[in-house]
C-alpha cells in the first residue's frame, strides 16, 4: 500500500480518537465544545481551500459542509424525537447537543481530505472502485468514532444487536447515508461539468 495513504490513514484515525475523547470527556459542556469544534472546522476549511485552489473548490467544500450539516441535523432530530437514541448530561432538559451540527459539518471536510489523499495516490480509479473504497471508509471511521463517544457516556442507542454500543443498523445507515451523499455530489458535479478529485473518476 502507498506509504502516503498509510500515513494519512494513521493521522485520520488519531484525529478521530482525539475528537472522540474530547467530545466524550467534555460533552456536558456542549457550548464550549461547539465553539472549539467550529474554530477547528474553519481552520481546516481554509487550509483545504489553499491546497490546489480553483474557482469551484470553495463552492464544493462550502456546499458539502452546509448540506452535510443540514442532513445530519435532520437525521439527529428524527432519531431523538422517535426515541432511537438519547444524549446524556445536557443542561436545562435539552435533548440536542449544541456541538452536533458542527460535528456533522466537519464529517464532510474530514472525509473529503482523507478521500482526496487516497484517490490521488491510486491510479486509474473507476467510479465503482471509488464507491467501494468510500463504503469501506464509512463503515469504519464513523462506527469507530461512535464507539469512543458512546463508551464515554455521550449518548445511548435504543436499537439492539450492538457492537461496542453501536447497533448494526446504525452502521448500515451511516454507510448508506454517506455513500448516497457521495453519489449525489458526483451526479451534481458531473451534470454541471465541474471536476473534483474526490467525486470524479
Amino acid at each position: 500500500m502507498n506509504k502516503l495513504i498509510i500515513q494519512k490513514s494513521i493521522r485520520a484515525t488519531v484525529l478521530l480518537i482525539i475528537a472522540g475523547v474530547f467530545i466524550g470527556v467534555f460533552h456536558q459542556y456542549d457550548l464550549p465544545v461547539a465553539i472549539l469544534l467550529l474554530a477547528f472546522l474553519v481552520y481546516k476549511f481554509i487550509q483545504e481551500i489553499n491546497i490546489n485552489p480553483n474557482k469551484y473548490k470553495t463552492r464544493v467544500l462550502f456546499i458539502g459542509v452546509l448540506s452535510q450539516m443540514l442532513i445530519g441535523v435532520a437525521f439527529e432530530l428524527w432519531g431523538i424525537r422517535n426515541g432511537h437514541w438519547i444524549y446524556h448530561d445536557l443542561s436545562s432538559g435539552r435533548e440536542f447537543p449544541l456541538w452536533l451540527p458542527v460535528a456533522w459539518a466537519f464529517t464532510f471536510l474530514y472525509f473529503y481530505r482523507y478521500e482526496r489523499t487516497i484517490f490521488s495516490n491510486i491510479p486509474n480509479l473507476t467510479v465503482s472502485r471509488k464507491l467501494l473504497i468510500v463504503a469501506l471508509i464509512y463503515a469504519f471511521y464513523p462506527t469507530f468514532g461512535e464507539m469512543i463517544t458512546i463508551n464515554l457516556g455521550v449518548w445511548t442507542y435504543a436499537w439492539g444487536y450492538q457492537l461496542f454500543g453501536v447497533p448494526l443498523l446504525a452502521i448500515f445507515l451511516l454507510m448508506f447515508m454517506h455513500s448516497s451523499f457521495f453519489l449525489f455530489f458526483r451526479f451534481i458535479l458531473k451534470k454541471y461539468r465541474i471536476y473534483d478529485p474526490v467525486f470524479n473518476a
